[in-house]
């Protein structure tokens, strides 16, 4: 799961369990949309890879 937060930093989250109310995306439609959603999952940290940058620390997961 990628997450938006409302600075417009990304961060890159792994679900669990997937949600009753869960809505698929659509299929990516060409290879330039794919490359372009990987791309923005390459730079993504992970939560845990961000919470100790924003002084949060580990304890918080």
């Amino acid at each position: 799961m990628l997450i938006t937060l409302r600075t417009g930093e990304r961060l890159l989250s792994l679900l669990d369990v997937i949600p009753d109310d869960f809505t698929p995306l659509p299929k990516v439609t060409s290879r330039e949309e794919g490359l372009q959603v990987r791309r923005l999952l390459d730079r993504a940290p992970s939560v845990r890879e961000w919470l100790p940058r924003e002084g949060e620390g580990p304890g918080r997961l």
